[in-house]
């Protein structure tokens, strides 16, 4: 299977640009006022405009991941990189920016056995965007001890809290990628660079 993972890169647009879409209401872009950091306000404004365009009507559930009644979608921004999936079942998605990655963020997320596999700032941020993206697909997000999340096999299949997933990392350009499906079975990611 084929799951097709949308790359949006909003560095170079302007702010009144993204405000102007027709997918975001005016409520909308009135509640976008109360963040003064351009990057998360730009953030903010993408991700409404994806989940209005693609999804529709949503919910958050208790955790604040965004839900619809009939297709599963995640989100996730790094450095001017928005990454959207939609799947029919359960899915997280992670994209960070490789970078340099200090020691002691090594020691807060990794685990013995995933810091044998580190050899660099890319392998740090697969194990990272693994973890990301299986707790995003559980629906969740990070809300325990980074160490107890599953990070290992950075391709392939787990189990966390009862549930079967699979995982699928790749590089693009300058940042990791990784997609968790809540499924027993292997896939391939497409990615399609798209523009607002």
């Amino acid at each position: 299977m084929m799951l097709k993972v949308h790359i949006y890169n909003y560095q170079d647009i302007p702010l009144d640009v993204l405000l102007s879409s027709t997918y975001i209401s005016e409520l909308e872009r009135l509640s976008f006022q109360k963040y003064t950091n351009l990057e998360v306000k730009k953030e903010k404004v993408i991700s409404s405009i994806l989940k209005n365009k693609y999804i529709g009507e949503y919910y958050l559930n208790e955790f604040g991941k965004p839900l619809c009644k009939d297709k599963y979608f995640n989100i996730s921004h790094s450095h001017g990189l928005i990454a959207f999936v939609m799947d029919d079942v359960p899915v997280g998605i992670d994209i960070e920016k490789i970078k340099k990655v200090e020691n002691d963020l090594i020691n807060y997320i990794s685990n013995d056995d995933e810091k044998k596999c580190i050899h660099d700032d890319e392998s740090f941020y697969e194990i990272w965007t693994n973890k990301e993206a299986l707790v995003k697909s559980f629906g969740t997000g990070i809300k325990s001890n980074p160490k107890e999340i599953i990070g290992l096999p950075i391709n392939g299949r787990r189990i966390y809290k009862d549930k079967v997933y699979f995982n699928k990392t790749i590089k693009h350009d300058d940042y990791v990628i990784t997609v968790s499906r809540q499924i027993d079975e292997d896939f391939d990611l497409e990615i399609i660079k798209e523009s607002i």
